[in-house]
């Protein structure tokens, strides 16, 4: 997988204002000045406001990679995300489509892809990012006047539907949206407004608190910031002032809910916070480099914030409506002893500068984070909040000589949805990659086709179920199967990072049925789909070598088997013979009973399942009919349908007269489904 770098803004160096800064990280003025830039969205002065609404246009050539009907409709949406943040009145509005491509000093707000360089007509480069936002503002006020943001072709491939090999233009463009009015970039991983996002990632479409607090400060709604709190304070060492630490405000769901970054007076403010009960902490940002969040990711202003001090100590800090709460943190410089500057992820096996997804319910997942002085023995990783079970610790080195700390874990399907912390604790120590694991609502529910189990097989049949997961109702009608149907696709990632398109049998609005790619590794497996409309729903499934699944004939996993009988008679001769038959008078299957006469005759049970061509061994698979256990002849691939598996059961006379009988298959110990027969 290819992994992107940083999302960057650009803004220009101006005088000097007056006013102070607010909460949250937002946009400097200068590199001398921490007053932030914003709209004037009441009485402006440049002709992009427009009765309270910001005008943008789109340049139609959009990007060379698809058509521009799905570029506008993703540009519209990113824009659609922030105006429906309900404590914010900011807003906008879209103007005519426009040939132009100036970043900045046109009068106009253009949104536009340069494709064969990385520099903009009029001297803006984008080398080494995906889009850029330019803007100009007042420097007495501080209030913006004309803006662009400029997206990367020329080195980037561009998608709307969040396939693995491009970016996607409304996880950008909402990032780059959140630039656009005044934000910088956020310290806490899972953001819209962190800085960093990867191939196939699609999370930043939906903003995280942290951004929707941020905007409703910077635009309040009326009655916002007297119905939430403020959280307020200094960092010091003694009488020294620590500028640039990152304080951090987590909910009681342990998800970091809001932050600030001191200012050169070592003061922070936190305010639209929910009136409620905080664990608020200091810490410092990382060092420059690959880590997890550092200055470089903020703007020059904040090119000499201190960094040489330990993470502080939790504080419970209440904050209430229309009220102010003080916290102070004293810290003692110098080098701390822990320090964590990467994230490993379910989605790979690297180590990266970036928070790792995991949805609800995803079960043996693996998390962990490297970085100097990290401990490599005992327990010393833990994550904040409810929902979330670690059934193991172990540590690696990586290829740079960092110590790692990881933990295989297991996420509830009640875990709350958010920014989780991943915390390492040594010698009365410990460091905090705030936001590092984001827990994300599964959209989407995973199981096996045959018996709707949670657990599933390699190459095996599997059903998805949710809403919006297609845009039409449409089957396949070719071999080998399409990887897309009407536009809906499905990207597996197994725990290698392997991420590889599903064979797709059915797809329809609420359900859509595949086979689990060859290739897929056992384990957990991240499943995204993406619809033709760019909607992107998310589930997990676990993956086992074998994962038993008896499909029954009125395709619920109950009642009676899906299955036929095969007779073999004395002279040599076979059939199939049906054992159920729709009866028209009650709308319902029946039975047809199996017919175990004559002695002369042997009588096979054809059973149809998945998930069991990769047994162990044909004397690991056993089949119990009506009590009677017995080893089949044959439990493998069916060989004429895809993910299909038949078990041949050899049928004893001593079953006859039996009547209704429950089947149920065992392979490598793991027992599926019950379904019935009847036996004459």
């Amino acid at each position: 997988m290819k992994y992107v770098l940083c999302l960057f803004v650009f803004c220009g160096s101006f005088l000097l204002a007056t006013q102070t800064t607010a909460s949250y990280v937002r946009t400097p003025i200068s590199a001398t000045n921490g007053a932030p830039v914003a709209w004037n969205l009441t009485n402006p002065t440049t002709a992009i406001v427009q009765g309270g609404r910001i005008a943008y246009r789109l340049n139609p050539a959009g990007s060379d990679d698809l058509p521009f009907t799905q570029v506008e409709r993703a540009l519209v949406a990113s824009f659609q995300t922030w105006e429906d943040i309900p404590t914010s009145t900011i807003a906008f509005t879209r103007g005519p489509n426009t040939s132009s491509t100036a970043s900045a000093g046109d009068g106009q707000l253009e949104l536009f892809w340069v494709e064969n360089s990385e520099m903009t007509g009029d001297g803006l480069n984008l080398t080494g990012a995906l889009a850029l936002t330019r803007y100009q503002f007042i420097p007495a006020t501080g209030e913006m006047t004309d803006a662009a943001i400029v997206f990367n072709g020329s080195r980037y491939r561009w998608a709307s539907d969040g396939r693995a090999d491009a970016v996607d233009i409304q996880d950008v463009a909402t990032h780059e949206i959140g630039h656009l009015i005044g934000l910088s970039h956020s310290p806490i991983g899972g953001m819209t407004m962190y800085p960093r996002t990867i191939a196939g990632r699609t999370h930043n479409r939906i903003l995280g608190s942290d951004d929707i607090i941020a905007a409703s400060v910077a635009y309040p709604a009326p009655g916002f910031l007297g119905s939430t709190g403020t959280i307020r304070g200094r960092v010091r060492d003694g009488a020294t002032n620590i500028f640039g630490a990152h304080v951090v405000a987590v909910d009681a769901n342990g998800n970091a809910a809001a932050s600030a970054i001191t200012q050169p007076d070592g003061s922070y403010s936190i305010q639209g916070l929910p009136p409620a009960s905080y664990t608020v902490y200091a810490e410092p940002l990382d060092p420059l480099g690959p880590s997890f969040f550092s200055r470089g990711d903020l703007d020059a202003f904040y090119g000499n914030t201190i960094t040489t001090f330990s993470t502080t100590q939790d504080f419970q800090v209440s904050a209430s409506a229309g009220g102010t709460a003080t916290q102070d943190f004293n810290v003692v410089q110098g080098t701390p002893a822990l320090g964590g500057y990467q994230v490993r992820g379910p989605e790979s096996t690297d180590f990266l500068n970036l928070s790792g997804l995991v949805p609800q319910g995803e079960v043996n997942a693996i998390i962990g984070v490297n970085g100097p002085g990290l401990p490599q023995s005992g327990t010393p990783l833990s994550i904040s909040g409810s929902g979330v079970t670690i059934h193991r610790t172990f540590f690696s080195t990586t290829s740079i000589g960092l110590p790692a700390v990881l933990a295989e874990i297991t996420i509830s399907p009640t875990a709350p949805p958010g920014s989780r912390n991943l915390i390492v604790s040594s010698g009365g120590q410990r460091t905090i990659v705030t936001g590092a694991l984001e827990i994300v609502p599964a959209t989407a529910s995973v199981v096996s086709s045959a018996n709707f189990a949670a657990k599933v097989a390699q190459e095996s049949l599997v059903s998805v179920f949710g809403q919006n997961l297609a845009t039409t109702t449409v089957a396949a009608n070719t071999t080998p199967l399409p990887t897309s149907l009407d536009g809906t696709t499905i990207r597996l990632r197994d725990f290698s990072g392997q991420e590889l398109f599903a064979p797709l049998f059915f797809a329809s609005p609420g359900q859509i049925n595949f086979q689990v790619t060859p290739g897929l590794l056992p384990g957990p497996v991240l499943v995204n789909v993406g619809n033709s409309s760019g909607v992107v729903s998310i589930g997990s499934m676990t993956i086992e070598s074998v994962a038993p699944g008896l499909f029954s004939a009125n395709g619920t996993g109950q009642g009676l088997a899906a299955a036929v009988a095969f007779r073999v008679r004395s002279n040599g001769t076979t059939s199939f013979e049906p054992i159920t038959r729709f009866d028209s008078a009650s709308g319902q299957i029946v039975a047809i009973p199996i017919d175990l006469e004559p002695a002369t005759d042997q009588l096979f049970l054809v059973l149809f399942a998945t998930g069991v061509r990769f047994r162990s061994a044909l004397s690991a698979v056993s089949c119990n009919v009506g009590g009677l256990a017995s080893t089949p002849q044959y439990a493998g691939s069916q060989n004429d349908f895809v993910g299909l598996d038949q078990i041949n059961v050899p049928l004893s006379r001593t079953l006859i007269g039996r009547g209704p009988a429950n089947v149920v298959l065992t392979v490598d110990g793991k027992t599926s489904n019950t379904v019935t027969v009847n036996l004459k």
